[in-house]
């Protein structure tokens, strides 16, 4: 994981910065077991700590930002924030946990300008899903039976909502994750 120096270095490179998009997002980290504590916290450190320590890198940066819409902070959660992840105890909690810091750092940082949200996806045709997706207990029970529009998303399909959330028209939107699951939260 990257330490707070090299943040730092990384965050002055950027110049300017208007929006900050966490899209960290790793299973089993190193192969490891989220079942045992070395893997749990390996998995909180890539998917919780890793953009906590990220956005407060940024926060002057973006604290100085122009954009039209403000300054942004989106943070990619998961429908493991709402529904267990049986395998992956690690991942669901810190996105669980990311989902808290979104509402906490909204709050904290509304006197900036600065608005966070999140977007939680729900099973979305990535690298990281390519494993498991056809595997019966994705393909017929996740996708088919608990996806009322019957398919994996794409990243396409997450992106309008991010950009929707940087633009001027979601200047009153702060602090809150949006799921773009095809119905996943209603089954």
């Amino acid at each position: 994981m990257l330490d707070i120096h090299s943040i730092d270095a990384a965050v002055e490179s950027l110049g300017e910065l208007d929006i900050l998009v966490n899209n960290a997002g790793a299973n089993f980290p190193g192969g490891q077991d989220e079942w045992d504590p070395d893997g749990y916290a390996a998995a909180l450190a890539v998917n919780l700590i890793g953009p906590m320590r990220l956005t407060m890198g940024c926060h002057k940066r973006l604290k100085v930002s122009t954009a039209m819409g403000g300054p942004n902070v989106i943070n990619i959660i998961s429908m493991s924030a709402f529904r267990s992840a049986v395998s992956v105890p690690g991942y669901g909690s810190a996105k669980a946990g990311l989902m808290a810091l979104t509402m906490n750092l909204a709050r904290r940082w509304v006197d900036d300008g600065i608005r966070v949200n999140g977007v939680a996806p729900g099973i979305i045709d990535t690298p990281m899903i390519h494993a498991a997706i056809d595997l019966p207990v994705i393909a017929d029970v996740e996708i088919r039976q608990h996806t009322p529009l019957g398919r994996p998303g794409t990243p396409q399909d997450v992106v309008g909502t991010a950009l929707f959330l940087c633009s001027s028209a979601a200047s009153f939107i702060t602090g809150t994750t949006f799921a773009v699951d095809g119905g996943y939260l209603t089954v």
